[in-house]
């Protein structure tokens, strides 16, 4: 298995081209390239076919997909601006590639098996299959597919993005082998001889104590621990210790949602968005179902707790899923990079400092797909990475 990543940026499509080409081809060092992923600034995204014939010349017979992204990673940078390109390929011995390209009409409704989806996206059920997908935001559910994923292949892992930097739905591109789409979404599965660890950094810390939900109907939490949620949440925050109370004054507020209810530890938490109050009321709307004895926790995010959450999260995964990894590819928030950090390639770095010499590559999305708690989900503000080894290692 070999990986090798390459990124740059500039005004003249083509010099980019040629000079992201070049430093893919060298990598490979004359090893065939089965897989391709392609991350396109949308200042060059009239020149989509010219993209796609060029890299489809160059890398013959690869697997590919991509997308239109507002900033690029490869070759141990992070380019966040639009005209900007960044090139993935691999070498797979042993592994079975299957793209496909999904649109909303055609995905399986609620009552469909899992055979449904196993034969939508011509991927037998005991494959052991890993999903890298790319959505476009405006015409397609990510989140719903992710779940259709998962319930058609349990245990499988699915990393991916939201396509970015278009403004209206039909201004975002997706690559998929020789095909362009202007809506839907597009994946690549792999199965054989690869597997595939996935490391979700949400970028938050709790703060405060463990809460449990009394009361609430859909995404409305009424009541925590039989008490009118809004209340509790302005208990907790004006109880907390000096340094959270300074991160909280700054910072946004989240809340995380347990994912295993039967954990005898406190286990992973679900960061999701607390979107408002509710009007004549002390409930909270928030951005995830609701249901009656989920445990709940407050999160705080900023700089500090999100530079934190990553070193743990890569930590955790170097020495143990991630070892021996040969590539891997990120998704990470436009929210995240310099506009959180103020400083470039905050995350490839981190990434670098842990997995020196592997090839990184990826974009920033509108949301990430990864799973936390064994199940796939869309998140905002995470960076969520897909880490590549051999089946047998």
């Amino acid at each position: 298995m070999r990986w090798v990543s390459s990124a740059a940026a500039g005004p003249d499509l083509g010099s980019v081209l040629e000079k992201v080409g070049a430093a893919v081809i060298e990598g490979l060092a004359g090893a065939r390239p089965h897989a391709a992923w392609v991350f396109l600034g949308p200042a060059h995204a009239a020149g989509a076919e010219v993209v796609r014939d060029r890299l489809r010349s160059a890398l013959p017979g690869a697997a590919l997909i991509g997308c239109t992204a507002g900033g690029v990673i490869g070759g141990g940078r992070e380019f966040e601006q639009p005209d900007a390109l960044a090139v993935v390929a691999a070498h797979l011995p042993g592994v079975t590639l299957t793209t496909f390209h999904l649109e909303q009409s055609g995905l399986p409704d609620a009552d469909a098996g899992p055979s449904a989806w196993q034969a939508l996206l011509r991927v037998p059920a005991g494959s052991q299959p890993a999903f890298v997908v790319l959505a476009d935001p405006y015409s397609i559910p990510a989140d719903a597919l992710a779940a259709g994923l998962d319930f058609a292949w349990p245990g499988s892992v699915t990393v991916g993005g939201l396509a970015s930097g278009a403004q209206a739905q039909g201004e975002q591109v997706l690559f998929c082998d020789d095909r362009i789409h202007r809506a839907g979404a597009v994946g690549l599965a792999l199965s054989g001889d690869v597997t595939v660890a996935p490391a979700v950094a949400q970028g938050c810390r709790p703060i405060g104590p463990v809460l449990r939900i009394t009361s609430g109907e859909g995404t409305l939490l009424r009541e925590l621990d039989s008490l009118p949620a809004l209340e509790v949440v302005q208990r907790v925050l004006e109880s907390l210790e000096p340094r959270d109370r300074e991160q909280v004054r700054g910072s946004a507020v989240f809340l995380g949602f347990e994912t295993d209810p039967f954990a005898a530890e406190e286990g992973a938490w679900l960061v999701r968005n607390i979107l408002g109050r509710e009007r004549d009321g002390g409930g909270l709307f928030v951005g995830e179902t609701v249901r009656r004895g989920r445990r709940v926790r407050l999160h705080v995010r900023d700089r500090v707790s999100s530079a934190e959450d990553l070193e743990r999260t890569l930590a955790g995964t170097a020495d143990g899923p991630g070892a021996g990894c040969a590539g891997a590819l990120l998704f990470s928030c436009l929210g995240r990079g310099m506009h959180l950090y103020g400083v470039p390639d905050h995350d490839s770095r981190a990434f670098h400092a842990r997995f020196r010499d592997v090839p990184l590559g990826g974009c920033f999305c509108s949301g990430e797909i990864g799973p936390v708690g064994g199940s796939t989900h869309l998140h905002g503000f995470t960076s969520s990475f897909g880490l590549f080894r051999p089946r047998g290692d």
